[in-house]
């Protein structure tokens, strides 16, 4: 299911609702009006009826697995001696129907958690649209002095984010006006989606005219304000941007 919205919690609900009958009078006269004018929301209508029936499916299937199995055990017992089960046997067959309905729950609650928690707002589908990471810096790892910074910028390159922040991090305390210690602490920063503190340190490069970095620095700090959710904040720092993609990105942000 591809599609280049969000569901809001407050529509999900609504949407769950109306499919589920639940939904009634004057309310549910209102939301069909919406729907019947509203080409998104009838789009987004489909997705979650897709989403439902999924859930509904799912959970038959999981209870048609729990009846044969609990068939099978009555098979089994019906064909062992007549004497009478004592208690414990007794009693050991009813969990299963509890147990069943316990995973079609879980299951449904699955799915809606992963709708409303884990799938990506525009904001962040659009940064990861522009996103690419700054490549980094060749290490030598012979320097003494740089070993350190060069031992972060392989964690870096390896992805090991946050290694690369501890150790760059330690090393800013001496270099707090480090320019590029401050654009790497940005770029790892960034790269693990934390907008904010990634924001801090490519301000800074950003207004530095003596920084080499200060043209990717503006870059990143206009997809970081879009990964926050700041756009005027990035329709103004990209109207600065030299980065070729700059232009299309504006466009989207300025034509929403």
């Amino acid at each position: 299911m591809e599609n280049n919205y969000h569901i809001s919690q407050e529509e999900f609900e609504k949407f769950e609702r109306y499919i589920l009958g639940s939904m009634e009078g004057k309310e549910k006269t209102a939301f069909e009006q919406s729907i019947a004018s509203d080409k998104v929301l009838t789009q987004k209508m489909e997705d979650m009826k897709v989403i439902l029936e999924g859930v509904e499916e799912a959970a038959f299937r999981n209870n048609l697995d729990q009846i044969h199995q609990e068939l099978e055990m009555e098979t089994t017992t019906s064909n062992e001696t007549n004497k009478p089960a004592d208690k414990k046997e007794v009693i050991n067959l009813f969990p299963l129907k509890p147990l069943s309905i316990a995973a079609s729950l879980l299951l449904t609650v699955g799915f809606f958690a992963w709708l409303l928690l884990f799938r990506p707002d525009p904001n962040e589908r659009l940064f990861m649209a522009y996103y690419q990471a700054d490549p980094g810096l060749v290490t030598a790892m012979s320097s003494a002095s740089n070993y350190e910074f060069d031992r972060a910028m392989v964690d870096y390159k390896s992805a090991k984010y946050q290694d690369a922040i501890t150790r760059w991090e330690k090393l800013i305390q001496d270099k707090p006006e480090n320019d590029t210690l401050q654009f790497f602490l940005g770029a790892s920063h960034l790269a693990l989606k934390k907008a904010d503190p990634a924001i801090f340190y490519f301000d800074a490069v950003a207004t530095n005219e003596n920084s080499n970095f200060q043209n990717d620095a503006i870059w990143y700090l206009a997809l970081a304000y879009v990964l926050e959710g700041k756009e005027d904040l990035a329709v103004e720092v990209l109207r600065q941007s030299q980065d070729p993609q700059a232009i299309d990105l504006l466009k989207e942000l300025t034509e929403k």
